[in-house]
């Protein structure tokens, strides 16, 4: 990575920015490890020409819709919804086993085993975020998202027939194949999308993944209210809904595009990414020509041991995976579940408690709609450190707040805790909730980025993973200090932005260049 200081015009044209720039140029080996010194980001001479003529297609429209409907919206869909209909399953699992094989679950037998089919979901997103990379790069990003839609599929029938065909065995498959699929989309669509998006709409379409993800939780919290599909007669419904829509984003398959930089730079196919870029970009081959050819193509293959033992590629993993398990340990998942007692303790029923808890959700959905307006206008890092510190500052005013409830009736102290609550669900989803998912992706170029969306991916589902495992413990042992090693890891996670995380976005008047 290299440094911004005391540069030049002509140190500007060896920026380490982003990889939104994307003109590369084919060399050999030699040439290759000579230029890439100077990052993976270069200037094109041209550039005004390139920020005015450079707009949004109908067919990355579709093709934003498509990835939303087959793969972002189900992989959060799929993660929220066993919350609310919790205690029908269990009923379900108890008498579906009693029936089939005669054994009566004890209470805690019973625990344990809804506990394994609410886990398997995270083994399988970090078995699909491990296989993410590897699948981008044999099959293509267009051949990965059919994959994906496919396993959707498929998980959205088992789901449905475990109910008829009385089997959590079934039901068990169905979660592991849903959290494979969230694995592989959470490695796929925020590369796939960049890698389609023209530079100056990066962040935008960075986003959108997160706005598909966040879309598909509330609507699982919202369907998994008792009184609409999260009930002993409609849970299947509710679990397989989501298959539905995968169904609606099949046709669009065919409009869909391979990444022209993929197909140029990993598989050499320059005249069919050209044409793929053509059509895309709704220009002819001459006005867009520059996107491609300029790009720096390496005549290695990208593995995990290259990726760890080149400087800049090496640099980029590790910041993306310390982001996003920042992220994890941040507390979002915990506020979440502390929500709805909080509001209890507000004086709202059982009912109002969970329909506040379903209000965060959407809060934190609406404010990810709402950073598509500005996330290109502010740097990456800003809003980075902006979201965190006053994530902090949240959970601090949170935990204190719980703190002086626990020694003594405080009056409007339950009406604070929901401010708090709602302030960090506010702000989280300013630049801490989005902006982890596609820094990867800004951070690298067109070769390594399949092994650091992996990556981000496994770090994501393992944060998640361990956060779910261990937080139960913390919040027994600290009691209302559990929100401390929340506070602990944000505040670490602020100074790591603010030392190492670089400035990804681009700035106006410059382009930045993908290599391989």
């Amino acid at each position: 990575m290299a440094t911004h200081n005391n540069m030049n015009n002509d140190d500007l044209r060896s920026l380490l920015g982003t990889s939104n720039m994307e003109n590369e140029m084919i060399v050999n080996k030699d040439n290759y490890n000579e230029n890439k010194e100077l990052g993976p980001n270069y200037l094109l001479g041209d550039q005004e020409h390139i920020d005015k003529t450079t707009k949004v297609s109908w067919i990355l429209v579709i093709t934003t819709i498509s990835t939303s409907l087959g793969c972002s919206i189900p992989a959060g869909y799929n993660t929220g919804v066993v919350n609310a209909p919790a205690e029908v399953l269990k009923q379900w699992c108890n008498e579906t086993i009693m029936h089939r094989y005669a054994v009566q679950f004890s209470s805690a037998q019973l625990d344990g085993l809804w506990s394994i089919l609410v886990s398997i979901f995270l083994i399988g997103g970090i078995i699909g975020g491990v296989a993410g990379g590897k699948l981008a790069n044999v099959f293509g990003r267009k051949g990965t998202l059919q994959l994906i839609y496919l396993i959707n599929l498929v998980s959205g029938i088992l789901f449905f027939s475990s109910k008829s065909l009385a089997s959590v065995e079934l039901f068990f498959i169905a979660r592991l194949l849903s959290g494979l699929s969230a694995g592989l989309t959470m490695a796929m669509v925020p590369m796939y999308l960049l890698e389609l998006s023209p530079a100056n709409k990066s962040g935008l379409f960075g986003v959108m993944f997160t706005v598909g993800l966040n879309f598909g939780v509330v609507l699982s919290q919202f369907l998994g209210l008792g009184n609409i599909l999260g009930n002993e007669s409609s849970w299947h419904y509710l679990f397989s809904l989501y298959g539905g829509w995968v169904l609606l984003a099949l046709p669009t398959l065919k409009f869909i595009p391979e990444s022209p930089k993929y197909l140029y730079t990993v598989r050499n196919e320059h005249s069919k990414a050209l044409s793929e870029l053509s059509n895309l970009r709704g220009k002819p081959i001459s006005d867009i020509r520059w996107e491609l050819e300029n790009l720096l193509v390496s005549p290695e293959r990208w593995t995990l041991r290259k990726v760890i033992s080149e400087p800049s590629s090496r640099k980029a993993i590790i910041i993306t995976c310390i982001v996003m398990l920042g992220q994890q340990l941040s507390g979002i998942n915990a506020v979440f579940y502390y929500s709805t007692s909080i509001f209890r303790n507000a004086g709202m029923s059982t009912a109002g408690a969970q329909y506040g808890n379903l209000s965060t959700g959407v809060i934190n959905f609406i404010v990810t709609i709402l950073s598509t307006t500005f996330i290109d206008n502010f740097g990456r890092k800003t809003l980075l450190l902006f979201s965190s510190t006053i994530c902090v500052f949240m959970l601090t005013a949170l935990m204190t707040s719980m703190i002086l409830s626990s020694i003594g009736t405080i009056p409007g102290i339950s009406y604070l805790l929901i401010l708090f609550v709602i302030g960090y669900v506010l702000f989280y989803g300013f630049g801490l909730g989005p902006i982890p998912f596609f820094i990867g992706s800004e951070l690298t170029d067109v070769g390594p980025r399949p092994i650091i969306m992996s990556a981000m991916s496994v770090a994501n589902w393992s944060g998640n993973f361990l956060v779910g495992l261990a937080f139960p413990f913390v919040n027994l042992v600290l009691k209302q200090y559990s929100f401390l090693p929340f506070i602990v890891f944000t505040v670490f996670l602020i100074i790591f932005t603010w030392k190492v995380v670089p400035e990804t976005k681009q700035s106006f008047g410059q382009q930045s260049a993908d290599s391989e």
